[in-house]
């Protein structure tokens, strides 16, 4: 059982070294699909509590998120044009990556459930998926991604309404009025007068 668990650790690590298959259409993305489900876990565990649930729930939550796209370290991440052509079997690979583990069956549930999309976790965990790939858009659309602007544009009048958590509209309305560098600026440089002059000119 250890080898297999092993395995699994190997597995989640070439999450780091597979880019997000939008690579080839935005061209100026910085995610990966490890970073990408790390963000999503944190999305999801924050529109959990948004959403009046317990720490507790949140932490499934963010157990499912963490979880969700593992299997592309067997399957690849199909992008939207390689969808048409082309499916992953990503149920066999769950089953194939969780075999033998003693506690495979409880990760396998998890993804079984965001997948149905019935529980509050599970919905919670998909919007955070969304919200992310939002976020990615919106970055770069910030530095200067017209093709990522056309994506934003795109995905906030036809993904955000259908977004399945009243927390998660609203966290895409907040970041639609924001910038990416806001929560920093905010909180040092609010009025121009948070920071000391001294600090702000380097002279300290």
């Amino acid at each position: 059982m250890v080898d297999k668990i092993l395995y699994l650790i190997q597995q989640s690590g070439v999450l780091m070294l597979m880019p997000r298959s939008h690579n080839k259409q935005l061209g100026t993305t910085f995610d990966n699909v490890a970073s990408h489900s790390h963000h999503v876990a944190i999305i999801a565990y924050c529109l959990t509590r948004m959403e009046g649930l317990s720490h507790e729930n949140a932490m499934k939550a963010t157990t499912i998120a963490v979880f969700h796209d593992l299997a592309e370290a067997r399957t690849g991440d199909l992008d939207f044009v390689a969808k048409h052509y082309g499916h992953n079997n990503e149920e066999q690979a769950v089953k194939d990556q969780f075999s033998g583990i003693k506690f495979g069956k409880d990760l396998e549930d998890l993804l079984k459930e965001y997948e149905e999309i019935e529980t509050i976790e599970s919905k919670c965990a998909k919007d955070a998926d969304s919200l992310e790939q939002l976020y990615q858009e919106w970055v770069l659309m910030w530095q200067g991604n017209k093709l990522a602007q056309k994506w934003f544009e795109s995905d906030f009048k036809d993904r955000v309404p259908g977004l399945r958590t009243k927390s998660a509209r609203v966290i895409a309305n907040k970041m639609k009025d924001s910038n990416p560098q806001e929560w920093w600026w905010s909180q040092f440089v609010k009025d121009d007068m948070a920071i000391d002059r001294e600090k702000l000119l380097g002279k300290m």
